[in-house]
């Protein structure tokens, strides 16, 4: 695995395939491809060849080329892509003040009540661990 998360210069559509690998664990371009039609993103057969090449030449995905089909599977655990991505959100969009996602979050009214009291109760169970 790379030491340092190859997250930056994912573009939509690759992120889109490596959670859809994610998901499948480790699999072929027509494992990737059907799982990517579960979530409503019907591609090519060509064009997931093409993303997951993309993404093993950006050493997002390793593939095993000892039998055929290959065989891809992340490079990366999903938390910590979605982590580093979620990083990299904050300081563009927010310039690096996670507290203001949160605030426009609440704000906004984008969380329900069950929501906001399950996001307390993981600060709460956070700050246990802390101390």
């Amino acid at each position: 695995m790379p030491a340092v998360p190859v997250t930056k210069d994912l573009t939509t559509a690759e992120l889109r395939v490596l959670k859809a690998l994610w998901a499948v664990d480790a699999g072929t371009v027509a494992d990737v491809r059907t799982e990517l039609g579960k979530r409503g993103q019907d591609l090519a057969y060509t064009t997931v060849m093409t993303l997951l090449g993309r993404l093993a030449a950006k050493d997002a995905v390793t593939v095993d080329r000892t039998r055929e089909p290959f065989i891809y599977k992340a490079a990366q655990r999903r938390e910590s892509v979605l982590r580093e991505r979620l990083r990299e959100f904050v300081r563009e969009v927010f310039d690096g003040e996670a507290d203001s996602l949160v605030l426009n979050l609440v704000e906004n009214e984008s969380l329900t009540r069950a929501e906001l009291r399950a996001i307390e109760r993981r600060i709460a169970s956070a700050e246990g661990k802390k101390k």
